[in-house]
């Protein structure tokens, strides 16, 4: 009978489900890094790609969960525009996840990681507020990070805050940016055969614990403010990706 991730050990289950568990609340507390955790922390353990496909199809069901609470937030102009230069970068994006050794991808997802929680966790600030051209070359950007590393939404969370929307604006535009995001990856991906029957499989079983962590993470379950609970994940991130830099280099 199939079994899904039937090819990792039971040390790897447990740092994968672990990975899930942070990822789920930390979508549920900020709507942010939830694909930056998943994505860092199973590869560790397995091929990026297979947690890229995954990734996809839970942010798309959280994404859908969250709609209904932001809807009347969504500068959808801003998100329109990021979408406009997100369809060309992801193109090159899948061009790169489906050229590049997985080792090498590796490695640029925990440096990706670690740059962009560097900065955010700095506060970077733009000196002046983007223009049309600006936001939608922040999703050229994003799109080509999604398309090879499935972590579109880093440079759009490091864009808004730089850009110095509030933390509800933001919010609302990262739940509508990714459900766009990820169906347009869930189409480019099912076209080159990385969205499988396995994928649907895994992402049933993370289903629930997604459902659950967001719930305590919107809950506030933990005490802990959304923007408190957003530096703890960002420090996790960097924590992630310089195990993920050491161990692919000594590999």
């Amino acid at each position: 009978m199939f079994c899904p991730l039937s090819d990792i050990s039971p040390f790897g289950i447990i740092v994968m489900l672990v990975g899930l568990c942070l990822a789920s609340l930390a979508r549920g507390y900020s709507g942010f890094g939830f694909s930056a955790v998943l994505i860092a922390s199973w590869s560790l353990i397995t091929d990026p790609a297979r947690a890229i496909a995954v990734t996809v199809l839970l942010e798309i069901t959280a994404s859908i969960i969250q709609a209904f609470s932001v809807w009347k937030q969504i500068p959808w102009k801003r998100v329109l525009l990021l979408m406009g230069g997100a369809v060309p970068g992801m193109l090159f994006g899948v061009y790169v996840l489906t050229t590049v050794p997985v080792d090498t991808l590796k490695l640029i997802v925990a440096v990706f990681v670690l740059i962009s929680a560097i900065l955010l966790s700095m506060g970077w600030k733009l000196k002046a507020r983007a223009n049309s051209l600006g936001t939608f070359a922040v999703g050229i950007a994003s799109g080509a990070a999604n398309g090879s590393i499935g972590m579109g939404g880093l440079p759009v969370a490091l864009f808004l805050t730089a850009d110095g929307d509030s933390p509800a604006k933001i919010r609302a535009a990262v739940v509508a940016y990714f459900f766009l995001l990820d169906l347009l990856g869930f189409i480019l991906f099912s076209k080159i055969g990385i969205i499988s029957v396995e994928t649907f499989s895994t992402a049933a079983l993370a289903l629930p614990v997604l459902l659950i962590g967001m719930f305590l993470g919107t809950r506030h379950f933990l005490g802990a403010t959304p923007e408190g609970f957003r530096r703890v994940t960002l420090f996790m991130l960097m924590g992630i990706a310089i195990i993920g830099i050491i161990r692919t280099l000594l590999s």
